[in-house]
């Protein structure tokens, strides 16, 4: 059985395409606990591991709380600044179990870019888990696997860190999949999607883009569905990840299970249109297949395999995308 754990701490916060499959049935029924940033106070006095009394803007006054529960399929955490409420769900016809994550950043907190290495960047990898642990990060998903098309030579989008131009040739719009459109990640937390050659590396440094993400497409920009990347791009079931914005500071994102015996995958469409579900004004899709990750306290609790079929951590990387730190991490040799 998988471990239950609650912590509530009175003290300060440390500083290429598959081959077309059959679709979700999103009508289906899902076997979670339903996500709701409205209810949260309201769920404290009847569900296990629910947030303690938080202050008006959602927060804890001080300290921190966590809560894990792996059989159950809830994750918790909650700070003074940050509150973050993942919730894996199931559905039976066709299979698959996907999680999604609804995030609360207060001031300070914005999602950022977290690399294994400082001085090889982009050469020296680990697996998401353990850069999470390295950053002490409270919640990460994987990114868009950048490292590799660098590593050879091919064209790898527009591509910026820490306000650095990285690289700056891309592909015209909708040309392949990925399709290099872009997440711009902005010092006070906002996020926008971009097609692909809607802006020049030096425009988004003029805008004082912090971080900009090259692979998508981008699945939702003002509210509305991107339907002509959604019908040409990743219909096949494949792990996937995803990340979106409701508004500035109030986040989601999605990473869905493929390629094991509970767990088939899905179409980008599919984590489209949940996030949209979900109130994303915004969102942008990750890389996908054996990149998939979902972290959370320093561990993944998204089930990957290798090729025997057993369990296994995301492929390694160069980076990861994560929000909030923690003491409370799981320590560097702790199992992933």
């Amino acid at each position: 059985m998988a471990a239950l754990i609650c912590l509530f701490l009175l003290m300060p916060a440390a500083l290429a395409e598959e081959p077309l499959a059959e679709e979700p049935d999103l009508d289906a029924e899902i076997e979670a606990l339903p996500v709701s940033s409205d209810s949260t106070q309201e769920q404290a006095e009847t569900e296990p591991g629910a947030f303690p009394p938080l202050n008006a803007q959602g927060f804890l006054d001080e300290g921190e709380f966590v809560y894990e529960d792996e059989d159950a399929g809830v994750w918790r955490y909650c700070s003074a600044s940050l509150r973050v409420e993942i919730f894996r769900r199931t559905q039976t016809k066709p299979k698959l179990v996907w999680y999604e994550a609804e995030i609360f950043a207060g001031e300070g907190e914005r999602f950022d870019m977290l690399s294994w290495s400082e001085t090889k960047y982009w050469t020296d990898l680990n697996y998401p888990y353990k850069i999470a642990r390295r950053h002490q990060t409270v919640f990460a998903v994987n990114a868009d696997f950048a490292h590799l098309r660098l590593s050879k030579r091919m064209t790898a989008g527009i591509l910026i860190r820490n306000g650095q131009i990285v690289y700056s040739r891309t592909n015209s719009r909708n040309r392949s999949f990925p399709n290099y459109d872009t997440l711009v990640l902005m010092p006070d937390g906002d996020m926008q999607v971009c097609w692909s050659n809607e802006h020049t590396a030096q425009d988004y440094i003029n805008m004082g883009a912090d971080d900009v993400l090259a692979f998508g497409p981008w699945l939702i920009r003002d509210g509305e569905l991107n339907e002509t990347a959604l019908k040409k791009f990743g219909t096949g079931s494949a792990p996937r990840t995803a990340i979106g914005m409701a508004e500035r500071g109030h986040y989601f994102a999605i990473m869905t299970e493929g390629r094991n015996d509970r767990s088939r995958g899905s179409s980008i469409r599919f984590c489209a249109e949940r996030l949209y579900d979900l109130g994303c004004t915004l969102a942008f899709n990750l890389d996908g297949g054996q990149s998939s990750a979902m972290i959370f306290m320093g561990r993944q609790i998204c089930l990957v395999t290798n090729g025997s079929g057993r369990r296994a951590s995301a492929r390694k990387a160069a980076e990861i995308i994560g929000i909030g730190t923690s003491e409370l991490t799981a320590d560097m040799d702790d199992p992933f």
